[in-house]
């Protein structure tokens, strides 16, 4: 097998006995303390299976694998216990922070099966990612990028946001990233029932009249309706849904849901989208920050906070530079709107280029000539 094992035990005759028995099966590590086994864990190559001993200096096991859990969630954690450990071994199950505990003396049979279990279930953890990876991101990646040349004012939003909201759930420790990354996606897909002149205005400040607001609040249920019935994606779309849902309980959907009951990417969104919404409409960042400080009650202190060390404690470490049509290539950031020389607007600024993007963009400079140089942002 390829997977790796790490056990980790302050006995070197232990872990000399583990290596004996199973170096020929699986690829073993061993440590002497919890320290050091994070240290393996922060290495380049995935753990499959952690055993850690209960009773070590500096942290115990409990600890140790709790550590585990918050670096690598994938990890599946075996504890060894004796009897008089035993309730701190339940406590760490019902906690959710490991996947067997193994009372001692246990013989080398009885710790085989459970590595073998161990890496099944592993197996599974890193196959069912592999799928949302592979297939479902990417098939959502094609369908925002459909609905990017349909609504591209809408969709210029979504990517210009999805750096800086991966940046604070990263900060924040979310464990399912690639949920951030999907909610951020299709943060906006309901927008493609609101006309582009209404969103035109919207992003620039500009009067809305009733209806048009009412449409542009109803944007999150209508985007959460569309995708509830994707397998998969009901916590995605209750994100969305709650995207313009103020800490304090004001703003859409309305209703009782305030502070921490409102889903926690939700949160991570309404701090992005304000705060981009400002930059967009000529805003300086730190002056963004300062008028969203004085809606503290809008926004989840902890995110707003993550935001600030994000934005002010950071240096810009970017230039713009300005290209030709032909020398557009994909990754490259939009500094400013893309229009053709008869003002029909192509991408905002901000929008990141895609393949599919690059394709379009040309194929209409082709036949509808576009203003050229192009404003791209490149970083120092």
């Amino acid at each position: 097998m390829d997977e790796k094992i790490l056990f980790v035990d302050d006995d070197s005759n232990i872990l000399a006995a583990h290596r004996r028995q199973f170096h020929k099966k699986f690829n073993v590590v061993t440590v002497d303390s919890g320290n050091k086994g994070i240290d393996v864990l922060k290495g380049p190559e995935p753990v499959a299976v952690v055993v850690s001993d209960y009773r070590m200096p500096e942290m115990d096991g409990v600890q140790f694998l709790s550590t585990v859990r918050q670096i690598t969630p994938d990890t599946v954690r075996i504890l060894l216990t004796g009897q008089a450990d035993m309730q701190a071994s339940i406590d760490a199950i019902n906690e959710g922070n490991i996947f067997r505990f193994l009372s001692k003396p246990c013989s080398m049979e009885v710790l085989m099966k459970t590595l073998d279990a161990a890496i099944g279930q592993y197996r599974l953890i890193t196959a069912e990612r592999e799928l949302l990876d592979k297939t479902l991101r990417g098939s959502i990646r094609v369908v925002s990028e459909i609905l990017s040349m349909v609504s591209p004012v809408a969709f210029s939003c979504s990517s210009r946001i999805s750096s800086l909201a991966k940046k604070l759930a990263t900060r924040l420790k979310v464990e399912n990233m690639w949920e951030v990354e999907l909610a951020t996606m299709l943060s906006q897909i309901g927008c493609v029932t609101i006309p582009g002149e209404t969103l035109e205005r919207k992003y620039q400040g500009k009067h809305l009249s009733i209806d048009e607001n009412k449409m542009f609040m109803d944007h999150p249920n209508i985007g959460k309706n569309l995708l509830i019935k994707i397998p998969r994606l009901k916590g995605i779309a209750e994100a969305i849904a709650y995207q313009e849902k103020q800490f304090d309980g004001g703003g859409t959907p309305l209703g009782d849901r305030n502070g921490t009951d409102i889903p926690l990417i939700s949160r991570i969104l309404k701090v992005v989208l304000d705060f981009d919404l400002m930059v967009t409409r000529g805003e300086t960042k730190s002056q963004a920050i300062a008028k969203m400080r004085s809606h503290m009650q809008w926004y989840d202190p902890d995110v707003f906070k993550e935001l600030e060390s994000e934005i002010i404690n950071k240096e810009e470490g970017f230039v713009e530079q300005k290209i030709m049509l032909k020398e557009l290539m994909p990754g490259m950031v939009l500094a400013e709107d893309v229009k053709t020389e008869k003002g029909m607007l192509l991408l905002q600024k901000g929008h990141e280029i895609t393949d599919t993007l690059r394709t379009r963009i040309l194929n209409i400079g082709s036949v509808n000539p576009i203003i050229e140089p192009i404003t791209i942002v490149m970083e120092l």
